[in-house]
């Protein structure tokens, strides 16, 4: 994936600094505190692994008393899955806190730890009969979590399932569908509660995590409410379910193709979806859901929500019919339909070129042919489709318009120059005629963009390694991304590269996981090997006599 161009205080490549968070963490204001742990929380698992953020995190938890700290602190725990879990105990202590919140955060990572977490399996399964509604729901699920085939936890969870509280019955349909085969054996009793519109989401939910064949006996139930349903998100995980059967969903093809009709725009683009989603089977299809590619509509049933806060915005594929139908018929790989598919590159909507681009990216051989519509979006005005305009060409490996691809290395907007270098690196041949213009750009002030920089220059073989000065220059760079970058870059240039192996064996004193993964990489590739001294000071000892070119 492409790194992301992130707020001040965090790398190039979307990971928090350690230092900086550890500063932060230890501020005295509460709300900086909570939004440091927050900002944790998008991190995930595989970044908390390499940074080694679950200490840090782990004290706060321990050294504040703040109920807002104390549930953001829980919730990055949990985030970060069994990276923490070595953290369970002081977890498991906030199980029976006053605060109804702070109790329910601490059910949910100790959840999120897995069968890590099945010590304190006892202690979180008697949370199930809390006092607050929200921490019993969370209690179930978590448990089904931790000990999946525990006969305790499906019998307590069959009989929630008609819960007074939707609440707590939505979540023991959850439970249930993380119980594998003893859960798998109560789909009948999941399926009934389809016609409940409170818990449809998590009976789906549960039916979702099922075999093939536990959804086919009510697949009838799951395209008439589910598909029907007036939230967003049961509507598209209905589809999902949909796509995951097609054989079964084909010979009820007819019921989708009704739907495409429907006076519900949001059904409409439910139907589509779940056509694009059987993929090329569905393609005898795509006459049908053409026509949606002329109907302009907008489900605005949700807007209220979103304007409050309530809710993330709903995906353009589930408001405007037209967007899904790009994507549907993208996914059917419908080539045939390419040039009208085309069409709403130029559609005054940005959401509808987005997706008409990643409808593009699909089509192969016939989206190369429309290249030059493509590029077109290269000088869009909005952002985020001049970035996406770049990432197709780059996909599709249109080598006849990426010379247009330099033009976009002085765009105002960082994510469209790290998106046009990356997406040159996939073609070098073009990339190597435009090598000081990629050079150039190591100089941008934004860290993301001179490591993307630096990684084309990698990829350019015999052209990058006249650059190898320049790159090794950025192994002072303040940026551990960019400094990992330059790391794996020389890594590519032979001896040219080896020539900095003393500078990138510095970098393996850095705190810095990511960093010092990317600088042993490279002195690998050299055949180096390194030692410390008392000091913790790194040295080369030894350099493999074949040769790097």
């Amino acid at each position: 994936p492409q790194p992301a161009v992130t707020p001040c205080g965090m790398e190039g490549g979307g990971v928090l600094d350690r230092a900086a968070v550890g500063q932060l963490l230890q501020g005295k204001s509460k709300d900086d505190v909570v939004r440091a742990l927050r900002e944790l929380s998008y991190q995930g698992e595989e970044y908390a692994a390499s940074q080694g953020y679950a200490a840090d995190v782990a004290a706060v938890l321990a050294q504040r008393r703040e109920p807002e700290v104390l549930v953001a602190a829980l919730d990055a725990l949990a985030s970060m899955g069994q990276e923490a879990s070595w953290y369970a105990e002081n977890v498991a202590a906030h199980l029976t806190v006053q605060d109804r919140a702070v109790r329910r955060s601490a059910v949910c990572a100790l959840g999120a730890f897995g069968d890590a977490a099945a010590p304190y399996f006892q202690r979180l399964f008697g949370c199930v009969d809390d006092a607050a509604e929200e921490v019993r729901a969370a209690a179930v699920v978590a448990a089904a979590r931790v000990v999946p085939d525990s006969d305790a936890v499906e019998s307590k969870a069959v009989g929630l399932v008609d819960d007074r509280s939707p609440v707590v019955a939505a979540g023991a349909c959850q439970a249930l569908g993380l119980l594998g085969a003893k859960g798998e054996a109560r789909a009948d009793l999941l399926a009934r509660k389809l016609s409940d519109p409170q818990l449809r989401y998590a009976a789906l939910t549960a039916l979702s995590g099922f075999g093939p064949a536990a959804v086919l006996g009510h697949l009838d139930a799951v395209i008439e409410q589910g598909l029907t349903d007036a939230d967003s998100m049961t509507r598209h995980l209905a589809a999902t379910i949909v796509g995951g059967v097609p054989d079964a969903a084909l010979r009820l093809s007819d019921r989708l193709l009704a739907l495409l009709g429907d006076g519900r725009v949001g059904v409409r683009c439910a139907a589509a979806l779940a056509l694009g989603l059987l993929g090329e089977q569905a393609r005898p299809h795509a006459v049908a859901v053409a026509p949606l590619l002329e109907d302009d509509a907008e489900d605005a049933s949700e807007l209220h929500l979103q304007i409050g806060g309530g809710v993330p915005r709903v995906a353009a594929s589930l408001r405007r019919p037209r967007c899904a139908a790009l994507e549907a018929l993208g996914s059917m790989g419908a080539t045939e339909l390419a040039r009208d598919c085309a069409r709403a590159l130029g559609d005054e909507s940005y959401e509808v070129r987005l997706s008409a681009l990643d409808c593009m990216s699909h089509f192969g051989d016939a989206a190369r042919a429309l290249s030059a519509e493509i590029a077109a979006c290269l000088e869009d005005n909005t952002y985020v489709v001049r970035v996406r305009a770049c990432e197709v060409i780059g996909a599709l490996g249109a080598e006849d318009v990426m010379t247009s691809l330099p033009e976009l290395f002085g765009d105002k907007s960082p994510s469209v120059r790290v998106a046009a270098l990356y997406a040159l690196s996939e073609s070098p041949q073009v990339a190597e005629t435009f090598s000081s213009d990629v050079a150039k750009c190591m100089a941008d002030p934004i860290p993301a963009v001179k490591a993307a920089a630096i990684t084309l220059l990698g990829r350019l073989g015999e052209t990058g390694r006249c650059y190898a000065s320049a790159v090794g220059a950025m192994l002072t760079d303040p940026d551990h991304y960019v400094r990992s970058a330059a790391c794996e870059a020389l890594g590519h240039m032979g001896p040219y590269g080896a020539a900095f192996a003393e500078e990138i064996a510095d970098c393996l004193s850095v705190d810095s996981p990511s960093l010092q993964q990317s600088a042993q990489a490279a002195l690998d590739e050299f055949g180096m090997q390194t030692g410390a001294s008392a000091s913790g000071k790194v040295y080369m000892i030894e350099q493999d006599a074949h040769d790097h070119e």
